[in-house]
């Protein structure tokens, strides 16, 4: 029974150093500042974030106590199984011309990977906002047609079609029909190795 106990406890761990690695994104803290506040080294921080990380508990609490949370609220959030966003959390972004209308639905503590669903009135276009080199994003077209454009190269797509370009290029979305457009678009940013965009 003892490795079946060692095991839950490294299960428990992994999930909290997942969850202190996406709380920390949430805040917008770098590992040094959360690292200053829970008063660790920023290398012992970066090691309880690993997905492979067994911190010891006192680690643990004192990166809940910078947090503001106790290890029982970490733990607790961590292996909760469904996580809910009301729809009122999400957030909206509008063109002033009101072409376009996007709704974020992935969670906002999700730090390398954004959801949004957008709608392109017809003769709607909009430019795209370029993400970090190293980013891929994703297209696909729930209803209508629409015209994707990436670095001067033109794509028509159809209900249910998908695409996969660079993120980091410029890009838009066009409308040319007489009927709207709806798309959704997954963006993945870049992360090379351990490093989150303002470790630094």
């Amino acid at each position: 029974m003892p490795y079946v106990l060692s095991g839950r406890v490294s299960l428990i761990t992994n999930l909290v150093g997942i969850r202190i690695r996406s709380l920390r994104a949430q805040r917008k803290l770098t590992q040094k500042q959360l690292a200053d506040l829970a008063g660790i080294p920023r290398a012992t921080l970066a090691t309880v974030e690993r997905d492979d990380a067994n911190p010891s508990l006192a680690v643990v609490f004192k990166i809940a106590n910078a947090l503001g949370m106790t290890v029982d609220q970490l733990i607790e959030s961590a292996q909760r199984k469904i996580q809910h966003w009301p729809s009122r959390t999400m957030g909206v972004v509008e063109s002033g011309d009101r072409a376009y209308r996007a709704v974020t639905i992935s969670p906002l503590s999700a730090f390398h990977i954004t959801q949004l669903i957008f709608s392109l009135v017809p003769g709607g276009s909009y430019e795209g906002k370029p993400h970090p080199p190293g980013s891929e994003e994703y297209l696909h077209v729930l209803e209508g047609n629409m015209v994707l454009e990436v670095a001067g190269e033109s794509m028509a797509m159809g209900t249910m079609d998908t695409a996969c370009f660079q993120g980091n290029v410029r890009h838009f979305y066009r409308n040319p029909h007489e009927v709207g457009a709806v798309g959704l678009v997954t963006i993945l940013e870049g992360v090379r190795g351990e490093k989150i965009e303002g470790d630094e």
